[in-house]
């Protein structure tokens, strides 16, 4: 039996040291969590107006075009229960706060984080910030949560193709779509419009309570919450489901009627951004971005 062990540990230990170093590996990437955490942490105090949300303010929402002092920690499928627990987190630092800026996006009161197919992004929360969730084991490991091959694939993309994982500027805003060519718009707007259907409803009251509490939190703080439904291009909003953009149009207004400091605004299918404002039908473009941040600085400045 002791000799069977003996064995069995000569085999497993030098897996478990690889296991071990390709974690390290990976974790001393730089990567935008890590730097939105450490912003947080030096410069928290700083911050006047905070971005949150998903892939549409993390790219659509620039703070450098904002008057404000303001940082995005909107991050890609980001949902409103992960934003609440970023407000909650980081509330002892955001000292100064005075506006929060969030998206309600035809897609967003239906679904969560931790319910979908990309639930392994919570890693990134439980490895790299300090945003208290409702994290499972495998959060606290790269390699629990996408797999070693996936891992593997990272490293190697970082230090051979050098891709970086740094995904944002110094401010948080998603500046990894400058280089990369335009897709065709005709074509991807009906894709996406069909993803971001709901096949459930069943996450409609939680995500509506989540928006409630947020809003709530702020009010008790004099914090003011601007609600905004981002622009798309006609591919997208034209192919999307009735009932569910009505829906997602209510409970904006039911917000901004029900909390002094909640004001919605809808500019999905504003006619201020033409098709060189996109990078694909649902997100913006760098230019894109600039001038939807001025827009939304004049709601917050006005």
């Amino acid at each position: 039996m002791k000799l069977f062990l003996r064995k069995i540990s000569l085999f497993v230990l030098p897996v478990l040291v690889s296991l071990f170093c390709v974690e390290y590996a990976i974790r001393s990437l730089p990567n935008s969590f890590k730097l939105k955490n450490e912003f947080i942490e030096n410069s928290g105090g700083e911050i006047e107006t905070l971005i949150l949300g998903s892939s549409h303010t993390f790219y659509g929402l620039n703070p450098k075009c904002f008057q404000s002092k303001t940082f995005n920690f909107a991050n890609i499928s980001q949902s409103p229960d992960v934003d609440l627990a970023i407000l909650k987190s980081y509330e002892d630092e955001l000292i100064n706060l005075k506006t929060v800026v969030i998206r309600l996006s035809y897609d967003t009161l239906f679904e969560q984080l931790k319910n979908s197919s990309e639930d392994w992004r919570l890693k990134d929360y439980k490895l790299y910030t300090d945003v208290n969730f409702e994290y499972l084991l495998k959060h606290n490991s790269e390699i629990l949560s996408i797999g070693t091959r996936q891992v593997l694939k990272v490293l190697k993309n970082n230090y051979v193709d050098e891709e970086s994982l740094l995904n944002c500027d110094s401010l948080g805003w998603g500046n990894d779509l400058i280089n990369k060519p335009k897709l065709d718009l005709k074509n991807v707007g009906p894709i996406a419009a069909k993803r971001h259907t709901a096949s459930s409803w069943e996450l409609l009251e939680k995500n509506i309570v989540e928006f409630e509490n947020l809003i709530t939190r702020c009010k008790t703080k004099s914090i003011k919450v601007i609600l905004i439904t981002p622009p798309s291009y006609n591919s997208y909003y034209n192919n999307l489901d009735k009932s569910q953009l009505k829906k997602m149009y209510k409970v904006g207004r039911e917000l901004s009627d029900n909390y002094s400091n909640c004001y919605y605004y809808d500019f999905l299918k504003s006619e201020d951004f033409k098709e060189d404002d996109f990078y694909d039908a649902d997100h913006l473009n760098a230019s894109g971005a600039k001038k939807f941040s001025s827009i939304v600085n004049s709601l917050i400045e006005n």
